[in-house]
């Protein structure tokens, strides 16, 4: 497909986080034949910036450039789906963006990422440990059950939300905005799969640099004793994110604490797999087996296959 063709159209990839959006942000987006890749910063500015009220279209198409060298544009920011650890803004953001992409390219084609609860629910706390937290996993998905006055209230103090993860919510919504036919579900659990990259261009009408893309580039998770050993680490700051105990604030600390994290993720093994334990483990698969049902009745994806609980 030649370049500038006209059935190619602005891509909006939207996340989920944990679903390897950062290694499509360095090794995939930006070796697109067909498309423009938008760098992250432009994106939030563009589209995440802005307070609810205050979204102006002209304003972020100038900052998307929505025609830089004759392509279509590509962005890639996982946070327009919502941020993982306050619940999307207790649910009112992801909806928020979504009409803001259809203000803006109401033409666009939407790619979403899935993954499955289990899996990432223990990657969403990884996640929030390596970003400075010291909860333990309940105290982590439950801490508003930890806490009185307004922090107990989702709507005045976001914090991990189970709603967040329920799929079919968001791409009912994705569908409704902008067709069904538009919005291009995929499993994390596929990625890696031969012939995936070749259904992604048949899908979008898009066109990648396979041998410039790096297949091998993934984050490394810290393990069971890796994340166990941060969390102390992380008492002496006050970085990076909100729900955690901090001992002391020492100055200068994040440096000790970033480095303790590379030190832990160049070690072999680090504890193995992080367990949820068989109660935590049965509230996750009934929390998301209506969800994953209705999503299976809207999309035709192998969800049995990859842990999704039905």
């Amino acid at each position: 497909m030649p370049e500038g063709d006209q059935t190619t159209r602005p891509i909006f990839h939207i996340g989920y986080h944990k679903t390897a959006t950062t290694w499509f942000q360095k090794s995939v987006w930006p070796v697109s034949l067909s498309h423009a890749y938008v760098p992250r910063n432009k994106a939030r500015a563009a589209l995440l910036d802005e307070p609810g009220l205050h979204f102006d279209c002209d304003r972020a198409r100038s900052l998307l450039n929505m025609a830089p060298d004759g392509r279509p544009i590509a962005v890639c920011e996982e946070n327009l789906s919502g941020y993982i650890h306050n619940g999307g803004l207790h649910g009112l953001m992801a909806p928020e963006v979504a009409r803001r992409i259809h203000l803006l390219s109401p033409d666009a084609q939407i790619v979403m990422f899935l993954r499955n609860q289990p899996d990432m629910i223990r990657a969403t706390y990884a996640q929030y440990v390596s970003g400075g937290g010291t909860y333990g996993l309940k105290r982590y998905l439950m801490s508003h059950n930890h806490v009185q006055g307004a922090l107990h209230y989702p709507y005045k103090a976001p914090g991990f939300s189970f709603a967040h993860f329920e799929y079919d919510r968001l791409v009912a919504f994705y569908d409704d905005l902008f067709g069904r036919e538009n919005v291009h579900v995929y499993l994390f659990e596929e990625l890696r799969e031969p012939g995936f990259f070749e259904r992604m261009e048949e899908d979008l009408s898009a066109r990648f640099d396979h041998d410039a893309i790096n297949p091998s580039a993934k984050n490394r998770s810290l393990g069971r004793m890796g994340l166990l050993l941060m969390r102390g680490v992380n008492l002496f700051t006050r970085q990076s994110v909100v729900n955690k105990h901090v001992i002391a604030n020492i100055p200068g600390w994040h440096f000790v604490r970033h480095g303790v994290k590379a030190l832990i993720g160049a070690l072999p093994g680090r504890g193995g797999k992080l367990s949820v334990g068989a109660a935590l483990s049965d509230r996750i698969a009934c929390h998301y087996a209506p969800s994953n049902r209705r999503l299976a009745k809207m999309r035709d994806l192998p969800l049995s296959q990859h842990g999704y609980p039905l």
